[in-house]
């Protein structure tokens, strides 16, 4: 334990760091920047000159905009390894920044009053019949949700096995972004009888027609994939009356080792059709 004498007051460590100290009673609160020592008597706490380093190094990785929780991470990691988790965390923040300016553009164009936003898209129609799926659903947000499709879709795959009675696919049953969380269904359709574990559900998914777009694998992101669900939903209100099943994302083909330009999928929108 650092002396007296050796030790920085909360003010005179927060002009050495340059971190207030409203955020250094934060990072102690957290247990990110605990002070070296606590005065008993006063409350008042110290610092050691030693921790300078990692008040530099929460302040830079809060610069880069990961919540204090990613910084724990960053912290709780053996120094060697600190640089690859950063770098991990880092590849999720340029992902989401991605998809950010994907919406935005989509955004953009919207209200600019574009008309043309979904002509580059052939929209197509489909009867599916009723199929039995094994399902996984949770609530979840925006972040989590590349995440969950796909070792919710590995799982159920692995569990219907050869029982597997065609392509799995993912219902939308409410918006997912930050705020709004779902619920989210992926769906696995099979044949005969399964073993169902915790957490699992099987149920029949009613027959219905459906409008649909497929999109090559570099299209399943921000904005196109927003166009095609405009375009298929669009279809599906001019041709009929939109079914209260939700929108849906089908995953015909595994997409390993698939290409850019491979087909990979269909945004698809049920639908009753007119007469």
């Amino acid at each position: 334990m650092a002396d007296t004498e050796a030790t920085l007051t909360i003010g005179a460590f927060s002009r050495a760091s340059r971190l207030s100290i409203k955020a250094l009673r934060l990072y102690d609160d957290l247990g990110l920047l605990p002070p070296a020592r606590v005065d008993g008597a006063t409350g008042y706490r110290f610092y050691s000159p030693d921790q300078l380093g990692t008040a530099h190094l929460i302040g830079l990785l809060r610069q880069l905009g990961l919540p204090l929780a990613e910084v724990r991470e960053v912290l709780d990691a053996p120094a060697l390894a600190r640089a690859a988790q950063l770098t991990r965390l880092w590849a999720r923040v340029e992902r989401e920044h991605g998809r950010r300016r994907g919406v935005a553009q989509y955004l953009i164009q919207k209200l600019q009053g574009e008309t043309n936003m979904t002509d580059p898209f052939d929209v197509q129609t489909r009867f599916v019949p009723a199929q039995r799926v094994a399902t996984l659903t949770r609530r979840l947000y925006v972040a989590d949700l590349e995440g969950f499709i796909g070792e919710a879709g590995g799982r159920l795959v692995a569990l219907t096995g050869q029982q597997t009675a065609g392509a799995a696919f993912v219902i939308y049953h409410g918006e997912v972004n930050a705020d709004s969380d779902g619920p989210v269904e992926v769906c696995v359709p099979f044949t005969g009888s399964l073993t169902v574990p915790e957490g699992v559900a099987v149920r029949e998914e009613p027959a219905h027609h459906e409008a649909f777009v497929t999109l090559t694998r570099a299209q399943f992101v921000f904005p196109d994939i927003l166009r095609a669900y405009d375009a298929a939903g669009e279809y599906a209100q001019a041709h009929g009356t939109p079914a209260n099943l939700g929108p849906r994302e089908v995953y015909p083909v595994p997409w390993s080792g698939l290409a850019g330009n491979d087909p990979a999928g269909d945004v698809a929108w049920p639908f009753v059709p007119r007469g």
